[in-house]
């Protein structure tokens, strides 16, 4: 079954409610300057009522270019199970954390699909997970533009990956039985007018749960 990561989460009830879908993951972001960025009292009632659930999702923490102490910081004082690695942390970067870590990957229409591969296998050596994005100037992720599809098959048929970019509701029956990614992670497809909504998340996880996958 294909697990499923929404991302961008700010409300206690937000996150209370994937949890009763059954959402694998929940992100929240903490890089500086983005529309989503979480706040400290926000963050603190998701992680202190998320073990009150009954299913609760894992709760990864996104960041980008951040001293690594503060990525640490947070991670320990939020409970996060996962960070997310989304600007351009190095392999050293990467080895120096000392927990659980997703790195983000971007790709657009032309691709060095050796190059990538020899990333991934970098941060698979390292026990790190990989989030595929799209590439697109001035955005770190959630720019709601398509991944490359055809790009993005050629790494999915080789590794267990996030996919996102540019999901929702709408295309991500096709997606998945298009290219079959390990898990999907969707944040501006599940919005209405810049808020989470819940009629467009309950929509895009049944239409994954509907596929037997």
């Amino acid at each position: 079954m294909t697990k499923i990561k929404i991302c961008g989460l700010k409300r206690r009830e937000d996150v209370e409610f994937i949890s009763s879908l059954g959402v694998d993951y929940a992100g929240m972001i903490f890089v500086e300057n983005v529309r989503r960025k979480i706040n400290e009292i926000e963050a603190e009632e998701i992680s202190n009522n998320i073990h009150n659930l009954n299913n609760p999702p894992k709760l990864v923490g996104l960041f980008a270019d951040q001293p690594e102490n503060y990525v640490i910081d947070i991670f320990n004082r939020y409970s996060l199970n996962y960070v997310q690695l989304c600007g351009n942390e190095n392999l050293d970067y990467l080895s120096r954390l000392g927990i659980p870590f997703i790195k983000q990957i971007k790709i657009g229409t032309n691709m060095n699909f050796k190059k990538i591969c020899d990333q991934i296998d970098s941060i698979k050596e390292l026990n790190g997970q990989v989030s595929l994005d799209t590439f697109k100037k001035g955005y770190y992720g959630g720019s709601g533009e398509l991944i490359n599809l055809s790009n993005a098959e050629k790494i999915v048929n080789k590794y267990e990956v996030f996919l996102s970019g540019g999901l929702n509701s709408d295309n991500i029956i096709n997606i998945i039985e298009s290219i079959h990614p390990w898990a999907v992670d969707v944040s501006s497809g599940v919005e209405t007018n810049n808020v989470k909504d819940k009629l467009k998340i309950e929509k895009f996880v049944n239409n994954i749960r509907s596929l037997k996958n």
